[in-house]
């Protein structure tokens, strides 16, 4: 009776310490990535999204990811301090991004990923109403 009372306990904690820690690496890394894999005369495209927050969350409970989009085809779902490394062809690319509260805010901007230029990283964030935009890193 004892061992099975310890059994059950043993296996409550581990489901409940499994469920916190699955909550809080959900937000580790973005979701739904595209570009990612690395061709032949493909260049990277460093994008990170700091550590601003949207209104009324949570580092532990974001529910308004940046959503970042690459000529019209969604590339990632960003949260705070999310990074991926994108590789794309040289070529001019509009990327957007957005996030969605109560209305749907959105930017685009345009960049052009040619062989002449050093690595480009991109900074995701919001503003201070909480509209999204693009920054260049400067190094």
């Amino acid at each position: 009776m004892f061992k099975n009372i310890i059994m059950a306990t043993g296996l409550i904690l581990s489901l409940s310490a499994c469920s916190t820690f699955n909550t809080t690496q959900k937000f580790d890394k973005p979701e739904n990535l595209l570009f990612i894999n690395k061709e032949v005369g493909s260049l990277p495209l460093q994008v990170q999204r700091d550590e601003k927050l949207c209104e009324n969350e949570k580092k532990d409970d974001q529910t308004c990811p940046i959503k970042f989009y690459i000529n019209d085809f969604k590339a990632g779902d960003f949260y705070t301090n999310n990074t991926a490394t994108y590789y794309l062809k040289p070529a001019e690319y509009v990327l957007t991004v957005k996030n969605c509260k109560e209305k749907c805010d959105t930017f685009h901007t345009k960049i052009n990923v040619v062989n002449e230029l050093p690595n480009v990283n991109l900074i995701l964030s919001i503003d201070h109403e909480g509209r999204p935009f693009i920054t260049n890193k400067k190094s």
